[in-house]
């Protein structure tokens, strides 16, 4: 009786937390600035819709601005439609539908792809995370990449493509079925091409999936190039709205490439060159790192549920332009891999307690050190996002990114090691020999 009243309050506080996160989003829309991502593509819709071409009124819109010299007085310039044309046929469609229905059906879209993102993420936690992970899943929408920001209010479609991406990630790394998860990336691309390198995943957590995801990124970078063909002038026109969202929006993303763009840019200097040559030694390293451990875990079925987020979060770190949106889907991944290196920080700190005490049980917790641990990742919490304002937002999101990408895969190799080491006293004492377990290639 008593659990079942533990239960049912648990779900009440649940649905309370709820309740505010969706009161709170809703009054930040009400009394802030809202769906300007959404107004983009709508405008866009409207002018496809009345024959107009997009990509010229929106560079128009721009150049305009910037002849007017508004630059001094409002830092940020027009936001213009930076799809490609392979796009247009569907804002067509839209364009045709009723604003309010168009505007009800993409928010019950965006809101159904945000809430995939979450149930992709609960996939990602051990069935003891998930007793205090279901109390923050509340606050994720807030917190994208763990500093507060309000890009949920955005409208970005990205945040439906995510979703589709993520369920179907989910039956990849479960069952190795990849299908829908190349045909979510490859539609998605058709938007944003950078999301190719989502491609990089199946790579890390399935198994044999070489020639597949090879398929698919030929595929994809196809369908990109041929656009130039068969819409040549909207096509150099995408290009050049391309460039304006670096050179006037200085819209660079929040990776070493994007702040080195960001500076190079607001100093007067060319950025093509160093910001290529910057993406191409990080994106180098950061897919060495994962190809190195995923070779260690990739037969491991109790170690990939460990592998998972680490391996999400350095899958994101490859794409050359990260945006607060993008982070956005890392924040439950985060979550996970900072809790599980202070519970291996913990853990650490309660053998040593043991020995000091006599203890010699390795799985005896004295759980009163738990509570400078909770409040030291409280406060840490706290202090970044109290820090996060302005031009530091970028800056501290970026070392967050690679700090937890980088610390996790350490701790996975650690582990790794230690456990060979273990395998191999054990070995050493009853006499035989380990053989050296090598991962499955794929093809």
């Amino acid at each position: 009786m008593e659990g079942l009243y533990e239960m049912f309050s648990s779900k009440h506080i649940l649905a309370l937390f709820a309740l505010g996160a969706a009161i709170a989003a809703a009054v930040m829309a009400f009394t802030g600035t809202a769906g300007w991502d959404a107004e983009v593509y709508w405008k866009a819709a409207q002018s496809v819709h009345r024959g107009i071409d997009p990509y010229a009124s929106g560079i128009a819109a721009q150049q305009a601005f910037h002849d007017m010299g508004q630059i001094s007085m409002h830092p940020h310039s027009p936001m213009t439609y930076v799809y490609s044309p392979i796009t247009l046929p569907l804002l067509r469609i839209i364009g045709s539908v009723p604003a309010w229905i168009a505007g009800t059906l993409y928010s019950i879209a965006l809101a159904g792809g945000f809430a995939l993102q979450l149930w992709a993420g609960w996939q990602m936690a051990t069935t003891s995370e998930r007793r205090w992970l279901r109390f923050l899943l509340p606050a994720v929408a807030f917190f994208p990449g763990l500093l507060s920001d309000d890009v949920l209010l955005s409208g970005n479609v990205v945040y439906l493509l995510y979703g589709l991406i993520m369920a179907a990630a989910v039956r990849g790394w479960k069952r190795n079925q990849w299908s829908w998860y190349y045909a979510a990336v490859l539609a998605a691309s058709c938007c944003k091409a950078p999301l190719l390198t989502l491609l990089a995943f199946p790579l890390l957590v399935g198994r044999r999936q070489w020639i597949r995801a090879g398929l698919m990124g030929g595929v994809g970078c196809l369908l990109f190039s041929i656009q130039e063909r068969v819409w040549p002038d909207l096509f150099n026109e995408y290009l050049e709205a391309v460039r304006l969202q670096f050179d006037w929006n200085i819209d660079f993303g929040v990776g070493p490439a994007g702040l080195l763009g960001k500076a190079l840019v607001e100093a007067g200097l060319p950025y093509s060159v160093p910001t290529t040559v910057v993406y191409g030694i990080f994106a180098s390293v950061v897919m060495i790192i994962l190809l190195r451990t995923a070779r260690k875990f990739q037969n491991d079925s109790e170690a990939r549920l460990e592998w998972l987020p680490i391996a999400f979060i350095g899958t994101i770190l490859l794409n050359p332009r990260v945006k607060e949106y993008d982070v956005a889907i890392l924040t439950v991944p985060m979550l996970l891999v900072s809790y599980r290196l202070l519970r291996m920080i913990w853990d650490a700190a309660n053998i040593q307690l043991n020995d000091r005490v006599g203890y010699r049980d390795p799985n005896k917790q004295n759980y009163r050190t738990a509570i400078p641990f909770v409040l030291m990742a409280c406060g840490w919490f706290l202090a970044i996002n109290c820090a996060a304002d302005g031009d530091t937002w970028k800056p501290l999101e970026c070392a967050l990114l690679i700090g937890t990408f980088g610390a996790g895969s350490w701790s996975m190799l650690r582990n790794s090691r230690a456990a060979v080491g273990r395998a191999q006293v054990s070995a050493g004492r009853s006499g035989n020999v380990i053989a050296p377990v090598t991962a499955a290639g794929g093809d």
